[in-house]
């Protein structure tokens, strides 16, 4: 399932590295890593991609699925 991520208070490089090795751990193929701009590929549900953000310290503020 692709995901279309927009977050809040990703501010930096190091915001950047935290979510994209939480999103590889997830196993996750990442199309897309900007400021609060994520687009990734996975094989698991929109509650874990949005927990593993959240539990990074930022806000999740809309998750899409697009195909």
């Amino acid at each position: 399932m692709k995901y279309i991520i927009k977050a809040s208070g990703m501010s930096c490089g190091h915001c950047i590295n935290r979510v994209k090795s939480a999103m590889l751990a997830l196993g996750a193929e990442i199309e897309k890593l900007e400021l609060n701009d994520i687009v990734i590929e996975a094989d698991t549900d929109e509650d874990t991609v949005r927990n593993a953000v959240e539990d990074l310290g930022f806000d999740v503020l809309s998750i899409e699925k697009a195909k």
